[in-house]
């Protein structure tokens, strides 16, 4: 369970947040899901919750601004240190080519949520660094990348012939699980791929600044991700939560969707809370009193999750009827049972079921 969450947050005059605050948040929440519509105010919410760390890098102006954001805690067992808060916005493909030290040095934790022009710490210099000086760590950030992508199937560090530098190579699986001939770069992966590698890949680099763990699964912190299922297939968005949860028990993640997918993997120890905006009361925050782990995908759109009421596809003709079954599977399966029905009922035993039923 996170060792460092929040507990609860009361924001004033922040952007378009008048004053707005959420209480209660359950101890040992691992997942916080921020759910609303587009341009109503979620990436307001997460700056505001990644300004404590923003600030804390200067300290200058730190008791006006705390007084302007009024209150937020994130500590419920323990004060969080300045590297535990990182945080992500929808631009996360940007990788330096530059150090560690000076990305880090450039860029706070939490400026990706500000700017899309920050640029992320590169999680290749760690491969290329424990590859040889730390096997063990680097075998675990290859388990961990391999896990968080099922298509990846190994990272190897080469020599470049022509520069003579290190390199990494990425070799991909294909749908029978096979190892597909040749490798490729990290330019040259698909952009959910590069997606997980650079956000990730910068978590972890931050979280190991002070000290490197013997095992990268005992990682505190907490981590704010705009957008969470940007770049990412439905099946990866509902893998993407469930393989974070279990690689990474102690870290918070604190994260705006507009997928209910991200939903399915959850662990129980998750919350939604959804954003709202009116003129009059500009931007709120409300947690949300809903257990989605018994929701299908249709409920929770159709829920105040996501308040998305009118479900039938614009497609379909008034001579069909909405397919009401649970999986696609069944779909198949009762069309291919009306089917044998058809064939069955021929013209002279319908005429038959009939004079039956006339009997009787």
């Amino acid at each position: 369970m996170p060792s460092i969450e929040l507990k609860s947050f009361h924001i004033k005059n922040y952007k378009g947040i008048i004053d707005t605050k959420v209480e209660n948040i359950p101890s040992d929440t691992q997942w916080i899901f921020l759910t609303g519509e587009n341009g109503i105010g979620k990436t307001s919410v997460l700056q505001a919750l990644a300004k404590w760390e923003k600030l804390n890098n200067t300290m200058k102006n730190f008791r006006a601004v705390v007084d302007t954001l009024s209150k937020i805690e994130f500590w419920e067992k323990k004060r969080p240190k300045q590297s535990q808060i990182v945080g992500y916005g929808s631009t996360r493909l940007r990788v330096s080519a530059g150090s560690a030290i000076e990305v880090m040095e450039k860029y706070s934790s939490t400026e990706s949520l500000f700017s899309n022009e920050a640029l992320l710490v590169n999680i290749e210099e760690n491969f290329k660094d424990w590859k040889t000086n730390y096997p063990k760590g680097y075998k675990q950030l290859e388990n961990i990348f391999k896990t968080l992508i099922p298509r990846l199937a190994k990272i190897e560090v080469s020599v470049d012939e022509k520069s003579k530098r290190n390199k990494i190579e990425y070799y991909e699986l294909d749908e029978q699980g096979n190892i597909l001939d040749g490798c490729v770069e990290l330019t040259s992966l698909a952009t959910g791929y590069r997606n997980i590698l650079g956000m990730i890949g910068d978590m972890i680099i931050r979280l190991t600044r002070e000290a490197v763990p013997e095992d990268l699964s005992s990682l505190e912190g907490v981590v704010l991700i705009d957008e969470f299922e940007l770049y990412l297939h439905s099946k990866y968005q509902k893998l993407f939560v469930e393989k974070l949860t279990e690689l990474f028990p102690k870290i918070q993640f604190i994260v705006s969707t507009h997928s209910p997918i991200p939903l399915l993997g959850a662990p129980a120890n998750s919350v939604i809370i959804n954003v709202t905006r009116t003129k009059e009361e500009g931007i709120q925050a409300k947690l949300l009193d809903i257990d989605f782990s018994v929701l299908t995908p249709n409920t929770i759109l159709s829920s105040p999750i996501f308040g998305f009421q009118d479900l039938i596809p614009d497609s379909k003709s008034n001579d069909k009827m909405i397919r009401t079954e649970d999986t696609y599977k069944e779909v198949l399966f009762h069309d291919q049972l009306d089917k044998q029905i058809d064939e069955f009922l021929t013209d002279d035993r319908k005429q038959e079921l009939l004079d039956l039923l006339k009997e009787k």
